[in-house]
């Protein structure tokens, strides 16, 4: 029997802001106890939730007895190519309406083959609900599954419909904020993107700091451009961001800005040596991945790339004007790094680095030349590292 007095404490307390939780992990995790508290025999509780975003466009927080919770994603390929569309969620969030398999069912309607899956698992009964927004859209599902003999009562199936409302209210803001986070940092990177979320948002907030900044193009873009189509360009661009994107992040860096087909990344450290050693390092590593992925990409046009690597401090925050601001690195380091890149072109290099990126990782050979650049008094030291 359902005790209705505890559901109605779990619905208040959702309502009340899910104190003291933090997660969406968190919260799901204490709803799926409560309802078993409140005699609701779940086996699996999960909320689905859907977003836009250029990669991420749906998340699934799922509980399990015995297993704890999870987070999974799903990517935009697998909900716009047909993979998602084949799913009971999608039938629940399209129709809007309840979907339930009560495995001494012999004529399911939708879905045979997630059926037949949680049949596997042994569940006996699995419900789906959808989860209203505010303006009457359906943008995820609650799912909860049973392994007890005879599956849910009635009285169970109505404790959960009364979790629909103040689930969806936890949902629809848990799945904004992680949409914001996730499209931020698709615009303008990781670290830039919780920097403007926690409130550094006016014109000049930002800070001080020392990084390698890595500069890339692409060698004979202008050619490229000139000759191919727009579409056969893009694809281009997009192979050597995605090469450049993998490559950096999977060094701990990050990418702030695409340029033309010019990249600007920073490496962060302290004003440590040991530090700035790793980070150089993780540059290095860096380009040879990215020379590693288009080596092996088999596609036409080649892709031949430079790039100019520096180490200093920079300024790293908001720039712009009242009505329209960029999360950007500024200074004389980040300038000469782009002379740099000017100066490789004019001399065919593939890599080159400044003096004092060269001092903290001394073994890197190179030729060393002096070059004068733009905007700099006299020549300084260059070194053509491939």
């Amino acid at each position: 029997m359902v005790n209705t007095q505890k559901i109605s404490s779990t619905i208040n307390w959702l309502i009340s802001g899910a104190q003291p939780a933090k997660r969406i992990e968190e919260i799901v995790e204490e709803c799926a106890r409560r309802l078993i508290s409140a005699g609701v025999p779940l086996d699996a509780f999960l909320v689905d939730g859907i977003f836009l975003n250029a990669h991420v466009r749906g998340i699934r927080t799922i509980w399990s007895k015995g297993g704890g919770v999870r987070v999974q994603t799903m990517s935009r390929d697998f909900m716009d190519e047909g993979g998602f569309v084949e799913t009971t969620q999608y039938a629940c969030i399209t129709t809007q309406r309840l979907i339930r398999f009560r495995f001494d069912d012999d004529d399911p309607e939708v879905a045979s083959e997630q059926r037949n899956g949680l049949m596997a698992q042994k569940f006996t009964d699995f419900v789906y609900l959808p989860l209203f927004n505010f303006d009457g859209t359906v943008s995820g599902c609650i799912e909860a599954g049973t392994k007890a003999s005879g599956g849910f009562t009635s009285d169970q199936i109505t404790a959960l419909r009364r979790m629909q409302a103040p689930v969806a209210r936890m949902k629809e803001y848990f799945t904004e904020r992680r949409d914001k986070q996730i499209t931020l940092a698709t615009y303008i990177g990781e670290k830039a993107s919780r920097k403007v979320l926690s409130g550094s948002i006016g014109l000049g907030d930002g800070e001080k700091i020392s990084a390698v900044v890595f500069f890339a193009d692409i060698a004979g873009f202008t050619k490229i451009s000139n000759e191919l189509a727009f579409e056969d360009v893009l694809k281009v661009l997009s192979r050597f961001f995605a090469a450049i994107t993998s490559a950096v992040g999977g060094n701990n860096g990050e990418i702030l800005k695409f340029i033309g087909d010019g990249v600007l990344a920073i490496f962060q450290t302290p004003d440590d040596l040991t530090a700035q050693e790793e980070a150089a390092g993780a540059a290095l590593e860096a380009l040879e991945a990215v020379s590693t992925a288009l080596t092996a990409d088999e596609q036409n046009p080649k892709i031949r790339f430079r790039a100019s690597l520096h180490l200093g401090d920079l300024f790293f925050g908001n720039v712009g004007s009242g009505d329209r601001l960029d999360f950007t690195a500024i200074g004389p380091t980040v300038n000469l790094a782009s002379r740099m890149l000017e100066e490789a072109a004019k001399r065919n290099a593939s890599v080159v680095c400044s003096r004092a990126f060269k001092d903290v990782i001394p073994d890197t050979t190179g030729k060393m030349v002096e070059c004068e650049f733009k905007g700099f008094s006299g020549e300084r030291e260059m070194f053509i590292l491939g």
